[in-house]
């Protein structure tokens, strides 16, 4: 009597490896977008974080706190939250660091600032911030964060970015 062995070919073998590659080769350029898409989002959710610790922390401290950009629109950006000696002067006195954020910490992320001065200054009073926004983006994906006159800070997305709002 024969022995009837199980298995499969090299070839078949061949077929399904080369069936895989094709899927995988076509799911790739979706994870660097969904990659693209998390990076901007976590970048974006930072700087509405630290605002809104701002705003709160002058609030709690009674006094200006002042967020001082350099770099925007550039791919060395970053700003410091900082309580200081004269809030309209980001190279006065320091008296208190609160929070960075640089480039280096959310790499291939652009940050642009929309506002008159390089500086943010929060008040301790309601209807003091100015209005303006910040930009973060990753080639197709945005989010900006909104800041109103009246002390409201929101995020939205124009590219309907996953989790945030659309603006």
């Amino acid at each position: 009597m024969f022995k009837v062995q199980g298995g499969i070919t090299l070839i078949e073998l061949l077929g399904a490896l080369l069936l895989v590659l094709v899927v995988v080769s076509l799911a790739l350029p979706s994870f660097a977008s969904l990659r693209q898409q998390s990076q901007v989002r976590s970048a974006g959710m930072a700087v509405y974080a630290h605002l809104q610790l701002a705003r709160s922390e002058a609030i709690k401290r009674n006094r200006d706190i002042t967020l001082c950009f350099s770099g925007s629109a550039t791919s060395g950006w970053q700003y410091h939250i900082n309580e200081l000696a004269h809030a309209s002067d980001c190279e006065s006195e320091t008296l208190a660091t609160l929070v960075s954020l640089t480039s280096e910490q959310h790499p291939r992320v652009l940050l642009t600032m929309a506002y008159p001065e390089p500086y943010l200054i929060f008040k301790p009073r309601r209807a003091t911030l100015t209005a303006g926004h910040i930009k973060v983006a990753q080639q197709a994906w945005a989010v900006k964060i909104i800041t109103w006159n009246n002390g409201i800070i929101r995020t939205c997305s124009e590219h309907l970015l996953a989790g945030v709002a659309a603006c």
